[in-house]
């Protein structure tokens, strides 16, 4: 008797268990929606497989990092660009060293980590709230982040840049938003020269259904609503599968141990599982696509 009653108890935990599965991964499904875009075709047919990650913080190349672990794969050489200043200092360190773990992840060809702060001030508040566009050189060390961005493009001659969009930085970041910008605009300025080699630039979003899901609620985007243009929010130009590299990009998601407090908030519950089982879900990443030379 104390058998049959153990094992309808056993019987009876395993289904609530298995419900309780169940029932998080349909509401994870929900924050992705079925938002579909064009399957990206480009990056298959580049001729010079380089490309250029440029970011303002190391760890928001995580919007990318199944794209990038695909293209070394595909025999690609990409370099790393980010940036260091004197928010959180004292976690530098630990952030470099994590980012080298990313490097030997995705087999980076190089990694440029810059100790440049890229607001002018450090009495700022909260830094990551918006401003206007047309504050940002007033907040911002502009004319040297062009000057920085335009050496690397020189050094490395990528075809591809990879980076945040240049209207809402992902979610609202000025930072993010500024690097973004002046990523465009050092391109547009220079596109015309014969040997200047970017020919697109690839901008990691989310689908509108996952921002409002995921970070609607949170202050830094709605204030990014007000405070830039909501009628330009961007849309995803392409889709890429990533599925492959699933495993490659919760690797690099669990070596920035140091900034799982921000991660968890943009890629909830990825701490909670396997790789094959929630990359199942979030099996695409979204770009906006600019044609520099056009």
């Amino acid at each position: 008797m104390t058998l049959n009653r153990n094992l309808s108890v056993f019987i009876i935990i395993i289904t609530v268990a298995i419900l309780a599965v169940s029932g998080h991964l349909f509401y994870l499904s929900s924050l992705n929606g079925d938002e579909t875009f064009p399957e990206d075709t480009y990056l298959n047919n580049v001729t010079t497989k380089t490309a250029l990650i440029i970011v303002a913080h190391d760890d928001d190349a995580i919007s990318s990092s199944g794209t990038i672990s695909e293209l070394t794969k595909q025999g690609w050489k990409i370099h790393f660009l980010t940036f260091y200043g004197n928010w959180r200092k004292e976690d530098n360190p630990t952030r470099k060293r994590e980012v080298e773990q990313v490097a030997k992840i995705q087999n980076l060809a190089s990694i440029d980590l810059f100790d440049f702060s890229i607001q002018k001030t450090d009495t700022v508040e909260k830094p990551w709230m918006p401003v206007p566009y047309v504050r940002f050189a007033d907040y911002m060390k502009t004319d040297s982040l062009e000057i920085l961005i335009l050496k690397a493009i020189e050094k490395y001659q990528p075809s591809v840049i990879f980076s945040l969009d240049d209207i809402f930085g992902g979610y609202g970041h000025p930072e993010h938003v500024c690097v973004s910008q002046i990523i465009t605009r050092v391109c547009s300025e220079n596109k015309m020269k014969e040997s200047f080699p970017v020919n697109r630039i690839y901008q990691a979003i989310y689908t509108q259904t996952m921002n409002e899901n995921i970070i609607g609620d949170m202050p830094v985007y709605l204030a990014a609503k007000k405070v830039y243009n909501p009628d330009q929010m961007p849309v995803p130009d392409v889709e890429i599968d990533i599925y492959n590299s699933a495993n490659e990009k919760m690797r690099v998601m669990q070596a920035y141990e140091s900034q799982h407090r921000n991660l968890k908030k943009y890629w909830p519950y990825y701490h909670w599982y396997p790789s094959w089982v929630y990359f199942k879900i979030f099996d695409k990443e979204y770009f906006r696509v600019i044609n520099v030379k056009a």
